[in-house]
């Protein structure tokens, strides 16, 4: 009988593993199909967002040039010509920017130190904001994106910062397994409640207060989605009162010592 039950136990247990394993693959290939979907939308928005926003630079330059004279002679006319043509090119950098990470994304070996650097000198931080790296450069290639890599990691320091309001530390810590590599963002901010730990993840989610320049407010729904693209995983610790921790698992490179 005790025979019996222990091996029902082992089937379940098994049973449970490929179940997991299923659904895993299952939310890929959806994820997938998704964003096969949406790509020719995304190529054909920013098409037309070029079209309809790129004139306004343009038009702008056109101006300062006609009226070269006028605009001298008045600095709220110059400088509002100014910022309005600054915000139009900022525009639609912000949304060729995110639109990119909609296109097929071309897996290649990468190193995770080299994504975390160039994720680090591409948020604006305050000076009091720390952020350590600790054991990043021994780590095993991954399969990955770089580009899609690095936006993972900047969306999760800015959400560290803004969390924080700019003072306190994140720490970036690698660790390597038999076949994943594993990467904990850690804060010391206000943390994220138990009950949030799924909603963050979501679409919808509208727990921040506002969004940073330079962002469309997707938050961690990115982080999560490309994750997924990427053949990885994502989840949260936190008792909502010690800070956060993101922990990263992605397939490392097969046949690397």
């Amino acid at each position: 009988m005790l025979a019996c039950l222990a091996n029902y136990a082992v089937l379940a247990v098994q049973n449970e593993s490929r179940q997991q394993a299923l659904r895993k693959s299952q939310e890929q290939h959806w994820t997938a199909e998704t964003f096969a979907a949406v790509g020719d939308i995304s190529a054909n928005l920013l098409h037309n967002m070029n079209n309809k926003v790129g004139i306004i630079p343009v038009r702008v330059q056109g101006i300062q040039d006609k009226y070269s004279k006028v605009l001298e002679s008045d600095a709220y006319l110059n400088k509002s010509l100014s910022e309005i043509e600054r915000s139009a090119m900022e525009a639609m950098q912000i949304v060729q920017e995110n639109l990119s990470h909609l296109r097929p994304i071309r897996m290649e070996n990468v190193r995770i130190a080299t994504c975390v650097a160039d994720a680090i000198r591409g948020v604006q931080i305050l000076p009091s904001l720390q952020i350590i790296v600790e054991e990043l450069d021994a780590l095993p290639m991954v399969k990955a994106s770089g580009q899609s890599l690095t936006f993972v990691f900047k969306n999760l320091i800015e959400n560290a910062n803004a969390a924080m309001n700019g003072n306190g530390s994140v720490t970036i810590r690698g660790h390597a397994g038999v076949d994943w590599v594993e990467v904990s963002v850690i804060d010391n901010g206000p943390g994220i409640p138990p009950e949030l730990h799924n909603q963050i993840f979501e679409l919808n989610f509208s727990g921040r207060a506002g969004v940073q320049p330079g962002k469309l407010g997707f938050g961690l729904w990115w982080v999560k989605t490309l994750m997924t693209r990427l053949g990885g995983s994502v989840v949260v610790e936190s008792d909502g009162q010690h800070g956060a921790k993101f922990i990263l698992r992605l397939p490392r490179v097969e046949n690397q010592l």
